[in-house]
């Protein structure tokens, strides 16, 4: 699957390029699941700065079968299962993987559960415990706490004694609820007035993909030593439009201008890229780690939706008008 130029959904076109024998280093997989993320939908309408050249396959995740390695290369035996987090590259039935980032897919897993757990789990663990460091006893503000990254939040915090207040719409106030998180309707209440009416009137940390001035808001909410993350800047998309004006207003506005007045509390934007070169272990012992939490049942990771690979446009219309509860993950043609 392809974005030949930027845009909306239509532009993704199905190919049927070659894949190069895997050069060293590299590592052949026979992809049997790849995760839809917002993230792919920002980089295809031009959002996220710095993205792959064009033409480029969308698809930060995979779960799949190791068939060949480059010269020289170690690497699981041929028929291993794994998983990996990419740059681009998911959307295939075939793809060449760095050799370090395929990390196993824990016996008994299913591929599909693990493509709806490995992103989102992922980050939310990084942010929740690397970046925030968040303390059992300590008290979070998710938004789009009913999303698929907002879910893994409620799950990892509820495993670390962390309590979550979570922004969602009226419809899915319930579904937080059960993952015991605690409500705040997005469209009849005023987060920030929420939690300043909560004890100590602020939280240890906010978790924030929305962006543009909402970055603001969400760093006001801060307690003394917490800290804002950002996560997203879901507010540059509009009408399926990128609106680089309001991700740059953000940035500047939610996350610099506040370091330039310290006052005990931090903002940063979150990228898993930037933390791995900080922490270079980090990435496989954090994949592994929330792996094995799906292969003994500790999370639950929601699969809305299992579609072709050559439905991915109608993949992406479907998350965009929020028709699919959970996670969208598409398979092979066929498979």
């Amino acid at each position: 699957m392809s974005v030949p130029r930027l845009g909306g959904a239509e532009v993704l076109r199905l190919s049927s390029d070659e894949l190069p024998a895997p050069a060293t280093g590299q590592v052949r997989v026979r992809v049997l699941a790849a995760g839809v993320s917002y993230g792919d939908i920002l980089l295809r309408a031009g959002v996220i700065p710095g993205g792959p050249k064009r033409p480029f396959t969308p698809g930060y995740d995979l779960v799949g079968e190791v068939e060949q390695a480059g010269p020289g290369t170690r690497a699981p035996e041929p028929g291993s299962r794994v998983v990996a987090l990419v740059r681009s590259g998911g959307y295939a039935e075939y793809a060449n993987v760095p050799a370090g980032r395929l990390v196993p897919l824990p016996d008994g897993v299913d591929p599909v559960e693990a493509s709806a757990l490995a992103l989102n789990y992922f980050i939310a663990q990084q942010m929740l415990h690397r970046v925030a460091r968040v303390r059992r006893g300590g008290a979070v503000l998710v938004h789009g706490a009913s999303g698929g990254v907002g879910t893994a939040f409620l799950e990892l915090a509820g495993l670390a004694g962390v309590t979550v207040h979570g922004t969602c719409s009226a419809a899915r106030a319930e579904q937080v609820r059960r993952l015991g998180g605690h409500p705040i309707d997005r469209d009849a209440e005023d987060f920030l007035r929420v939690v300043r009416g909560l004890p100590g009137g602020a939280v240890d940390a906010v978790f924030d993909p929305v962006g543009g001035r909402h970055f603001l808001r969400s760093y006001q909410a801060v307690r003394r030593g917490g800290v804002m993350v950002g996560f997203g800047q879901n507010a540059a998309l509009r009408g399926g439009r990128p609106d680089l004006l309001v991700g740059a207003q953000g940035f500047l506005g939610g996350i610099v201008l506040p370091k330039l007045v310290p006052d005990g509390r931090r903002t940063l934007f979150y990228n898993a890229w930037s933390l791995e070169k900080a922490q270079p272990a980090a990435y496989r012992q954090d994949l592994a780690t929330v792996l094995d939490l799906l292969r003994t049942g500790l999370v639950s990771p929601r699969v809305g939706r299992t579609m072709p690979l050559d439905e991915a446009a109608e993949a992406h219309r479907a998350m965009e008008g929020a028709a699919v509860s959970g996670k969208i993950v598409l398979v092979p043609v066929g498979g």
